[in-house]
């Protein structure tokens, strides 16, 4: 995975032209409404990027947010970013799958990361992790890829899933970001129930799943291609707490 994200690193900026949209429309306003409140607390953001949900969290009230992602470039590009806007973010290059208990934090984010597991030992590494930098009570809030959408081309969100039909879990397809040309993206295919199974064997409890809504600060002349998007999210929002 960090290989194709170096690669997106440097055409980044055309690359979150395309996506903004159901960023600011959708995915940023659900995932704030599934976070909940954050002042004081300790978020730690798996596979953060370059570091646009990051910024978010931090401005919603955290009182300390870790972004961690294995791919350098990204992490770079957080970096240069928080180097000019600071907001006391730090950015970690670690390995997911095996990374250290860094601390005992409030909140774990994981944005599109888990559809990233190529086999359930892979998935279930990041799940243990993710698991053991978590407080007692804490929470788990993950944005993944929504396996129940349709595969049709989605000019409207700016993506185009070119997963086969009838899947088998793990079943690696591409997703295209309709840049000019198109960049591309390798994920994996988990059905809501393998993803839950994952997560309970790692030690989660109180699952809850949230659909990726429209915003109500829509701007008017976007409201219909928003609702387009609503009718077919590329997305979905998973929360899960460590006892």
């Amino acid at each position: 995975m960090s290989d194709q994200y170096d690669d997106i690193a440097r055409s980044f900026d055309e690359v979150e032209s395309v996506i903004r949209f159901v960023r600011e429309n959708l995915e940023f306003p659900s995932f704030r409404r599934a976070l909940g409140p954050l002042t004081g607390k300790q978020v730690l953001d798996v596979g953060c990027g370059e570091g646009t949900f990051t910024r978010m969290i931090m401005r919603q009230g955290a009182r300390r947010v870790v972004g961690i992602d294995q791919s350098e470039g990204m992490i770079k590009l957080a970096q240069t970013i928080e180097a000019r806007e600071p907001l006391g973010i730090e950015y970690l290059v670690q390995d997911m799958v095996t990374m250290p208990a860094l601390e005992a934090f409030d909140v774990v984010t994981a944005v599109h990361v888990l559809h990233y597991a190529d086999s359930r030992e892979s998935m279930a590494h990041l799940a243990q992790r993710m698991f053991a930098n978590l407080a007692p009570g804490g929470r788990l809030v993950a944005l993944l890829a929504n396996a129940e959408s349709s595969a049709r081309s989605e000019e409207a969100s700016g993506f185009r899933t070119h997963r086969p039909d009838n899947p088998r879990e793990g079943e690696r397809f591409r997703v295209s970001v309709l840049t000019t040309p198109p960049t591309d993206v390798w994920v994996h295919h988990w059905p809501s129930e393998s993803i839950v199974s994952v997560l309970e064997s790692a030690g989660f409890t109180g699952f809850s799943w949230h659909a990726v809504a429209v915003a109500d600060s829509v701007a008017p002349e976007d409201l219909e291609r928003a609702r387009q998007c609503a009718e077919n999210p590329t997305s979905r929002l998973l929360t899960a707490t460590r006892p």
